[in-house]
């Protein structure tokens, strides 16, 4: 095999790989044993709040950042090597990296030259994808926010790269540049690429994603399959005015979860519990049972779940 992301028995490697990752900054620990694996094909979304390490975990993942501890792997190569995937990775961080003194076309041009790609047709296609095309001759320097990102992942995307990843794809955007990178996104995606997406938009995000990990505090606290965090099976919203009433009446296997914020209710997992004879053990608990229906959890209610448990283990405020 002579493509680095193919193993001796010939299947893939994953796209991306780290394994307790640690970063110290002085006796600041951004980064907190983090293990994460993408797999080609996916959508995956690094979430957590501004903060909280995701950037600075793709920083070492993508070999810009030298890890205090821990490897990191795209495509099969060790991020110290990552020359060695050139033309196959491309990535815009929040703050996207452009000669402002340049029009978009030189701009483009320098990538390409960079990546090892032949420019013409595939900027001509990228600026397209983007929404820029009839823009060549515009200067960088006097593009809004949203043009500035939509350059940089011009950049990033020409040639087809096996891996994309974008650092806050969605900030900057008005809602109709929301929609259209959204679009962008998907259109890749049934190209065959592998995306790595971080963001705190979660509402947004949850149009796309595949998969997500939930960073907090430089820690990973969860990584699963997207259904996981929207698919809430045996699971029910509740309102009470007695929630202590309700824990008394709770059963070993029942779980009890904060609910959306500012909502004032409660996730709760009963596992095969019939809804008729759930509420009625509600009911005859005393909880006084004001709300009682089916969850649909969004990525959003769910990540602010995360949070909540997250902080009451940590015996922290709620």
């Amino acid at each position: 095999m002579d493509r680095e992301t193919e193993t001796k028995a010939g299947e893939a490697h994953p796209a991306l790989r780290v394994r307790d990752l640690r970063k110290r900054y002085g006796s600041m620990e951004a980064v907190k044993g983090v293990d994460l694996t993408v797999l080609p094909g996916q959508v995956y979304g690094l979430l957590g709040p501004n903060g909280s390490g995701k950037t600075t975990t793709l920083s070492c993942a993508l070999g810009l950042l030298s890890p205090t501890s821990g490897t990191c792997e795209v495509l099969g190569v060790p991020s110290s090597a990552l020359h060695r995937t050139r033309g196959r990775v491309g990535c815009v961080f929040d703050v996207p990296a452009l000669l402002k003194g340049h029009t978009i076309a030189q701009n483009l041009a320098y990538q390409t030259r960079l990546r090892g790609h032949s420019g013409g047709r595939e900027m001509q296609d990228a600026l397209r994808r983007v929404g820029l095309e009839g823009f060549e001759q515009r200067s960088a320097g006097g593009l809004s926010l949203g043009q500035e990102k939509r350059l940089a992942i011009a950049g990033a995307i020409m040639g087809k790269p096996d891996l994309v990843v974008l650092d806050e794809p969605l900030s900057g955007l008005d809602p109709m540049g929301v929609r259209g990178m959204l679009e962008l996104l998907e259109e890749l995606v049934e190209g065959g690429q592998t995306l790595v997406l971080s963001s705190h938009r979660l509402h947004e995000m949850q149009e796309i994603l595949t998969h997500a990990a939930v960073i907090l505090d430089g820690e990973l606290i969860r990584e699963a399959p997207l259904d996981a965090y929207l698919g809430q099976k045996d699971t029910w919203t509740v309102a009470v005015r007695d929630e202590d009433a309700l824990r008394a009446a709770m059963a070993d296997d029942w779980t009890l979860r904060p609910g959306p914020a500012g909502e004032g209710t409660l996730f709760l997992e009963a596992p095969g519990a019939e809804p008729e004879a759930l509420l009625a053990k509600l009911v005859a608990s005393g909880a006084g049972p004001h709300r009682f229906i089916e969850a649909k959890m969004g990525l959003q209610a769910s990540f602010e779940a995360l949070v909540e448990e997250r902080r009451a283990a940590a015996g922290g405020p709620r």
